[in-house]
C-alpha cells in the first residue's frame, strides 16, 4: 500500500512539472442564435443560386463553434515547437428538405504541430497535420478568395526580405469523393509595391494521384489537372480608408474561374465604420454551365453610446447564366446590437435583427432548401432573429 502510494505520488508530481513546462493559450471563434420567418418556422436564409457568397448579416442559419488550443512544448536552438488543437462542433437550422432533424456534425477542424523561427529555414515554420490553412477572407459576405484547408504539411513564412515564402502539400485521405487529389499552394507575400501598400502572390497547383483498386482491378475516375493564379494588393490610406484589390483565375480541366474584387473600409464618421465589397466573377464551363456573376454590397456599423449599436447592411447579387434568363436578389438587413465595446469589431456582440430580401421570377423558380420551401411562391422573404458572436 505504501509503495503504491508512493509510486502515485511521484507520478503526480511528475505530471506536476511537466504540466508547468507547457505554456497554454486559448483563443477561439463563436456565433449562435436563433429565430423565426414572418410565415412561421425558423428562420429563413437568403441566396441567390449561382452565386458564390451571400451577405452575412442577420443571413446565416447555423452556430458554430471553434475553441483552439495551442500548447508551448519545447524551445531549441532559437525556434519554439507547439501543437495546435482545435475541435469544433457546427449545427444548422431546421430540417432540410427533410421531416427529419439536422445532424449535429462534431470533428477536429485542427490538430497539427509546429515549430517556427527556424534559422535553417530563413526563420520560417515547419508544420505538419490538419489546419486551416492560406485563408484570405473578406469578411462582410465571408467570402475566402484564397482556401486550402485540409491535411498537409508544409514550410511556411520563410523571410528573404523582399517577400516571405510558404509551400505545402494539401491532401485530404479521410475523404473518397476527391480521388486522392492534392494541390500545391504557394504563395509569397509582404512584397513592397507601394509606399502604403502589399502585394500577395497566390500560386496552388492540383492533381490526382491515381491507384488501380487490386483487388477489384478498378481504376478511379480520372480528374483534370488545375492551376490557380491569385494576386491581391493592399493600399492603406486611399481615398479616407484601406483597400483590397484582388484578381483570381482558376482552371480545373474545361473549366475557368476569373474574378476582380474590391473591398474598402474606413470610418464615415468618428462613430460609424463602412464596409464595401464589390465582386464581377466569370465561370466558363462545357454544355452552357457557366454564368456571370456580379455583387455589390455594404455594411455600417454605428457606436449609439454605451454598449449600443446600429448596423445597416444592404447587398445585390446578379447572376446570368449562359442559358437562360438573368437572376438577381437584394438582401437588407438592420440589426441592433450591444456590444463589449465601442469599436465596430468589439466582441462579444448580442444583435436583434431583421433582414429582407427580393429577387426575380429568374431567382425564384431556382430557390432551394428552406427559402424554397417557405417563400417558393413568392419574390420576396423576412426573417427576424437574435444571434450573438464573438472571437477572442
Amino acid at each position: 500500500m505504501k509503495k503504491t502510494t508512493l509510486i502515485a505520488a511521484m507520478a503526480l508530481a511528475g505530471m506536476a512539472g511537466a504540466v508547468q513546462a507547457v505554456e497554454l493559450s486559448y483563443s477561439g471563434y463563436v456565433r449562435a442564435g436563433t429565430g423565426i420567418n414572418v410565415r412561421g418556422g425558423t428562420q429563413v436564409c437568403f441566396g441567390l443560386a449561382g452565386a458564390d457568397t451571400k451577405w452575412r448579416l442577420g443571413n446565416e442559419c447555423d452556430y458554430v463553434i471553434e475553441p483552439n488550443f495551442v500548447a508551448k512544448l519545447a524551445s531549441y536552438e532559437g525556434s519554439d515547437w507547439y501543437v495546435h488543437v482545435m475541435p469544433s462542433v457546427y449545427h444548422g437550422w431546421g430540417p432540410q428538405g427533410t421531416n427529419e432533424p439536422d445532424t449535429l456534425t462534431t470533428r477536429f477542424g485542427q490538430i497539427y504541430a509546429y515549430g517556427n523561427k527556424i534559422s535553417g529555414l530563413a526563420n520560417g515554420k515547419v508544420w505538419a497535420g490538419r489546419r486551416f490553412y492560406n485563408r484570405l477572407q473578406t469578411g462582410i459576405n465571408d467570402q475566402f478568395l484564397e482556401n486550402n484547408d485540409g491535411n498537409g504539411a508544409g514550410i511556411e513564412e520563410m523571410d528573404f526580405g523582399a517577400a516571405k515564402v510558404s509551400v505545402a502539400f494539401m491532401m485530404d485521405p479521410n475523404n473518397e469523393a476527391t480521388n486522392n487529389r492534392f494541390a500545391l499552394p504557394i504563395r509569397a507575400t509582404g512584397i513592397k509595391t507601394l509606399p502604403n501598400g502589399e502585394l500577395s502572390v497566390y500560386v496552388t497547383p492540383s492533381a490526382q494521384l491515381k491507384s488501380k483498386n487490386q483487388v477489384t482491378l478498378v481504376e478511379p475516375a480520372d480528374q483534370p489537372k488545375g492551376i490557380a493564379l491569385g494576386l491581391y494588393q493592399t493600399v492603406n490610406g486611399a481615398l479616407g480608408g484601406n483597400w483590397l484589390l484582388g484578381f483570381k483565375h482558376d482552371k480545373t480541366g474545361d473549366v475557368k474561374n476569373t474574378r476582380v474584387i474590391a473591398q474598402y473600409g474606413s470610418s464615415l464618421t468618428p462613430a460609424t465604420a463602412l464596409d464595401v465589397v464589390a465582386e464581377y466573377r466569370i465561370n466558363t464551363a462545357p454544355n452552357d454551365g457557366g454564368n456571370k456573376w456580379l455583387a455589390i454590397g455594404a455594411r455600417t456599423d454605428t457606436h449609439l453610446g454605451g454598449p449600443f449599436r446600429l448596423l445597416f447592411e444592404a447587398g445585390h447579387d446578379q447572376v446570368k447564366p449562359d442559358a437562360g434568363d438573368t437572376r438577381n436578389m437584394t438582401k437588407f438587413t438592420v440589426a441592433a446590437a450591444a456590444s463589449a465595446g465601442k469599436d465596430a469589431g468589439s466582441r462579444p456582440t448580442v444583435r436583434l435583427f431583421l433582414t429582407h430580401a427580393i429577387w426575380n421570377e429568374a431567382a425564384r423558380q431556382t430557390l432551394s432548401g428552406r427559402t424554397q420551401e417557405v417563400f417558393g411562391d413568392k419574390k420576396s422573404g423576412t426573417s427576424i432573429g437574435i444571434q450573438a458572436e464573438t472571437w477572442w
